[in-house]
């Protein structure tokens, strides 16, 4: 028994020396005090934050006044503070407070003292406070976060939103004196090169950095231990090292042999893992652990042919991706990135473009893992600024995103410019010579960077449609891969000028590597439009537009990806647009609604057989019953792999249709209520559906018609467009002229704004007082008169205005990439009266004088119809030309 004893007590000593040595790590996100002000007093120990609000991490203070009707959003300093209890056995330890990401300068006191800054908003950063702590007991830590604009730091300019707060997670993590480095630049402090990878044998060469901070020369014993992606260990060595005090060491493994290797590719993404340990002289006590994950793979590039993984052609096909969330802004969760990534990979990309920044840590080790093909990039963007200081931040970004995400196998591309002359300066030819040479030396400084730190991957700069600007400041010559942005039939009227740009590129650019780095169109997924046209936001010309810029990137071999811009829509706060404050370019809206588009591409690239209806948030649609029937029929879009499909609409079928490019509409007959649309497919013996539900609301053919009795109507004028109010369930129709026995518009014209290209759909100026802006932004000029021949009753009748015109011509933003599409918008002055059944309701009024220019107007009326009389809304000229937006009839009885 006591022989027993003796063995239990040497077996727990050698486990307790054992783990002594592992290094904890653990978050710190939860209720910290946070305030918004300019003030240093709360770096003090002692400072009073007891009326400051409680918030967890991630949080930014720009989730919401970013996306308020009050132009700007706050960009200035905020503090948090928190009271941290701090173990005696951490005591003798080095301590780190370490910080996955916030914007944009830090600075941190610990106890009062402070501990250190950091610039720059989007990578990890840590500090040294084990010399600052107090143990056993709490202690004080206050954290400084300012994300005002400072001329030094990138990104200075951007079409999205500069969150200010700490947005990713903080940990404190403890270790031994002796540990594997964290002091360079953050990272892991462990690297992994693959310099020769082939299906028979793999190189591996290991460094590690190894920092002693006791005050006396250590030996120790480095092990790395290499487990396949089975499990299984197949390598494992030790060097002895004697480390110098208060230094770190590289220690590096050279030529480590992997015989028949598990490659890590897009289909099978096999993971190893490396061990790295350390231990006393002896080899018994641990002192540190690190374990890093790494792949084995190789790649090319080919301007003529693409890429190449493993030796096989690989089209790169996939999206950017922004770190935003509706209402959250970029303070998002773990598993809210795990999310968007999976999201992704439904979807069948291979590619992911992480813009224009480093992201948080779990979307690389996501791509690692689900074998996503990545390019990452620092936030130089629109412009840069001719000091060394800012050069000397772009370098230390790009040395930060370099060293944190080494590892990773999916990581095949940096970059470090993204569409860097959009915003010029306003110079003379002169001077404008010398700032191209500045942004040329910055370029070559981060290319030569880049190249220096990491040989294996390619560099990459992302160019708009500026070619001669480019050129110009010789920056076309200097990256290994040119990535453009293309939004021609967006920004650019002529869609076809797409494929004419891209065959001239090979030409233009010989030897160079070509990627298509954005390309997409606005889609606010409430809008509608069979007859869509550019700029109109509507789901349909979404589809239009990827159909047509797919179709001619996948049959040009030289192009060797593209990334949809974007995954998901995100905040930009000077946009205006449909939806304002927002970009939504995206495949999924901010809450992830999969759009139109999200499911064209994952029918079209998905290896499962694949059949999705789409429309499917469209919950509530509208429209006239065809002449002498009970129901209406309209457009509904199917996306599919397989060949064909059958609709059934409430059960009875529609037909079939065989797939073209993956996609069908079928002409499915709505009938007022509930309806249920079926889709039926068939590979290979196994049947595929899907299904979606509508409620829709059905308009009489004649509006007396007592067999399906008239109800309501909402009517946007001058435009072509459905629109979807989710909040009230109500469904917008577009206008029509006047049939007797229905309803519409008599006189006038669709209100078009002038652009240096023609014109374009209503407007896209942000309309205040309302979340519903397409039910303002169009509108219908010099118009006599709206007319329904509704059954007698007692009625509601709302008008909506808002006065569209300008006092000057709209200043073309920054976002626009065609350089001559400024709205050519004139001031106005308009006085109209408004008369219903002959009535007047109105007199002299003026929208814009009383109310404001931009600002949403409703004015209800309540009317009798009798007599069969119908209703007749007149607008009767007094100054200018009177207009009307949008109109609504509602019986009450």
């Amino acid at each position: 028994m006591k022989r027993t004893k003796v063995i239990l007590l040497l077996f727990l000593v050698i486990w307790l020396n054992t783990i002594a040595g592992v290094r904890v790590k653990y978050t710190i996100n939860d209720n910290w005090r946070f305030e918004k002000t300019e003030q240093d007093a709360p770096a003090s120990e002692n400072f009073n934050d007891n009326g400051w609000n409680i918030v967890n991490i991630p949080h930014t203070y720009n989730n919401l006044d970013g996306d308020d009707e009050i132009p700007g959003y706050y960009r200035g300093p905020s503090w948090y503070r928190k009271q941290v209890f701090v173990d005696k056995m951490h005591e003798g330890k080095h301590a780190l407070l370490y910080f996955e990401g916030a914007n944009q300068e830090t600075e941190v006191y610990v106890n009062g003292q402070f501990a250190g800054r950091h610039v720059g908003g989007y990578t990890r950063f840590c500090f040294k406070i084990d010399q600052f702590l107090r143990f056993g007991t709490k202690n004080t830590i206050a954290i400084k976060v300012d994300n005002k604009h400072h001329v030094d730091i990138p990104p200075l300019s951007a079409d999205f939103t500069f969150y200010g707060g700490i947005y990713r997670d903080v940990y404190l993590e403890f270790s031994n004196k002796i540990h594997i480095a964290t002091n360079h630049f953050a990272s892991g402090g462990v690297y992994i090169k693959t310099p020769a990878v082939s299906e028979k044998e793999a190189t591996v060469e290991i460094n590690s950095l190894i920092s002693n901070e006791s005050s006396v020369p250590e030996k120790i014993i480095i092990e790395n231990t290499i487990y396949a992606p089975s499990g299984k260990q197949i390598k494992s060595n030790r060097n002895t090292l004697l480390l110098k005090p208060n230094s770190t060491f590289s220690a590096t493994n050279k030529k480590i042999a992997i015989e028949n290797p598990v490659l890590w590719d897009i289909e099978n993404p096999q993971l190893y893992t490396l061990y790295t340990r350390i231990y006393d002289k002896s080899g018994r006590n641990l002192l540190d652990e690190v374990s890093t994950t790494f792949g084995l793979r190789w790649f090319k590039f080919d301007p003529e042919q693409g890429f190449f993984l493993n030796g096989k052609h690989r089209k790169l096909r996939g999206t950017n991706r922004h770190q935003d969330y509706l209402a959250k802004g970029n303070a998002l969760r773990d598993e809210m990135h795990v999310r968007d990534l999976l999201l992704l990979k439904e979807m069948g990309i291979n590619f992911l473009r992480i813009s224009h920044y480093p992201q948080d840590p779990v979307v690389l080790e996501m791509c690692d893992k689900l074998g996503i093909v990545a390019s990452v990039e620092i936030p130089v963007v629109n412009e840069i600024t001719e000091s060394q200081e800012f050069l000397d931040n772009s370098i230390n970004m790009v040395k930060e995103m370099i060293w944190q995400d080494f590892n990773h196998p999916s990581v095949i591309i940096w970059g470090y410019m993204n569409e860097v002359l959009l915003r010029q300066p306003d110079l003379n030819q002169e001077q404008l010579k010398k700032y191209y040479a500045a942004v040329h030396k910055v370029a070559l400084s981060l290319d030569n960077t880049i190249r220096q730190e990491d040989s294996s991957r390619y560099t990459m700069m992302a160019y708009h449609n500026a070619p001669e600007r480019y050129e110009k400041a010789k920056l076309t010559e200097i990256p290994m891969i040119m990535g453009w942005n293309l939004y021609q039939g967006w920004y650019e009227p002529d869609l076809n000028e797409f494929q004419r740009l891209l065959d001239r590129m090979p030409t233009a650019y010989p030897g160079k590597i070509l990627l298509v780095t954005e390309y997409g169109p606005g889609v606010d997924p409430r809008l509608h439009s069979f007859h869509a046209e550019r700029f109109d936001f509507s789901q349909e010309y979404g589809i239009i537009y990827h159909k047509h810029y797919l179709k001619e990137m996948m049959k040009r071999p030289f192009v060797a990806g593209f990334n949809v811009w974007n995954f998901n829509d995100f905040y930009a706060e000077q946009r205006i647009d449909a939806v304002p404050h927002v970009n939504n370019k995206g495949l999924t809206g901010l809450d992830r609604e999969r759009k139109d588009t999200y499911l064209f591409y994952k029918a079209t690239f998905s290896k499962e057989p694949t059949l999705l209806i789409g429309n499917r948030e469209w919950k509530t649609r509208g429209g006239v019953a065809d002449i002498n029937s009970d129901f209406c029929e309209q457009f509904v879009p199917v996306f599919s792999n397989l060949s064909e499909a059958e609709i059934l609409i409430n059960g009875k079928s529609i037909g079939k249709k065989a797939f073209t490019d993956c996609f069908a509409e079928f002409k499915v007959p709505f009938r007022h209520g509930e309806n249920i649309i079926d889709a039926v497919g068939n590979k290979d013996g196994q049947i595929i559906r899907d299904q979606i539900r509508v409620n829709f609301k059905l308009i009489p053919y004649s509006l007396m018609d007592t067999l399906n009795p008239f109800t309501e109507i909402n009517v946007m004028l001058g435009s072509h467009r459905y629109f979807e109010d989710r909040e009230a369930e109500m469904i917008w129709l577009p206008e029509q002229e006047y049939k007797k026995g229905s309803w519409g518009y008599i006189g006038g014209r669709p209100y078009r704004r002038e652009t240096n290209f023609g014109t374009m759909l209503g407007t896209d100026i942000d309309i205040y007082g309302t979340d519903n802006n397409p039910v303002f932004q169009t509108q219908r000029v010099n118009l006599d008169a709206f007319k329904a021949d509704v059954p007698d009753g007692k009625y509601s009748i709302y008008l909506y205005w808002a006065e569209l015109e300008t006092d000057k011509q709209q200043e073309k933003l920054v976002y626009n990439l065609d350089s001559n599409t400024a709205d050519k918008i004139t001031s106005s002055e308009r006085v109209f009266d408004v008369a219903i059944n002959g009535t007047e309701v109105l007199r002299n009024f003026n929208p814009a004088n009383e109310y404001g220019r931009a600002r949403a107007i409703i004015k209800k009326f309540e009317v009798d119809v009798k007599d069969k009389e119908g209703l007749l809304i007149q607008l009767k000229k007094q100054t200018g030309e009177p207009v009307l937006n949008s109109i609504r009839i509602y019986k009450n009885n």
